[in-house]
């Protein structure tokens, strides 16, 4: 399984950062240069900023990389990433992955999520549960040959920024999926545990709050209904906060 990491040119100190990361836990990755804002986007798509424009092309070239590659899964990281001390272990080969998944959520929000009751064991202690419910972030995930195909060739053009694209229940391009969560998370953000690295310049920005129209949000609730139908969801939740940094786990400060 090939590792892809997304690094802005620009960004030297992310890149080295990275290499570190993926150094102490014995992994090799392939650098994928990411689009910059600072050099313009190809295209508006309101209500997107420029860099979440951006930050979702830079995970198209990752779909379209693994959609084009010989293996059947690959990982996609953005360059921020910080992971357990045992990660190397999972990430070292598919075999753990379980039949049918789509994407497996290697990252954690540090939220309470809906998870599915049925643990499926994947090796060093971790365990795969369906994903049943919005959990954003795509700092780390493991995506299918097949799945990557069909997002590259769905989202030409996006009007929600990628981590909703992939894990909200309300985008239809996360409904036809089969998501998994790895428990507890294998990576997650620099910022959320409290690490000194500064963050990644691929980072989603904040922006206003846009009203939708009625017939998006009609759109919005059917797709979030397909989700939970799909998925035979319940209301139980979980929170998702493990991260094994150095032995014990690690919680964000």
């Amino acid at each position: 399984m090939k590792c892809l990491v997304i690094n802005l040119d620009r960004s030297v100190d992310r890149l080295a950062a990275a290499t570190a990361e993926f150094s102490r836990i014995g992994i090799d990755f392939e650098r994928v240069a990411g689009v910059d804002a600072m050099n313009g986007v190809p295209f508006t798509s309101p209500p997107l900023t420029e860099t979440e424009i951006c930050c979702f092309l830079s995970h198209r070239r990752c779909w379209k990389a693994i959609a084009d590659g010989p293996d059947q899964y690959g990982a996609i990281f953005e360059d921020d990433v910080v992971f357990s001390h045992d990660a190397g272990g999972v990430l070292a080969d598919d075999t753990w992955i379980p039949p049918g998944a789509d994407i497996i959520k290697l990252e954690t929000f540090f939220s309470r999520v809906r998870l599915g009751s049925r643990h499926v064991p994947v090796r060093n202690g971790y365990s795969a549960r369906r994903l049943l419910g919005q959990h954003l972030g795509s700092c780390g995930y493991v995506i299918s040959k097949r799945a990557a195909h069909s997002l590259f060739r769905n989202t030409g053009r996006f009007k929600a920024p990628v981590d909703v694209a992939l894990f909200s229940p309300n985008q239809m391009t996360a409904a036809r999926n089969t998501i998994y969560q790895l428990m507890p998370a294998l990576c997650a953000q620099a910022v959320f545990v409290g690490t000194e690295k500064p963050l990644s310049l691929i980072q989603l920005t904040p922006r206003p709050h846009v009203n939708k129209r009625m017939a998006d949000r009609i759109h919005s609730e059917a797709t979030r209904i397909f989700w939970y139908l799909r998925n035979r969801n319940f209301l139980s939740t979980e929170k998702v906060d493990a991260v094994r940094l150095g032995g014990p786990s690690v919680y964000p400060r």
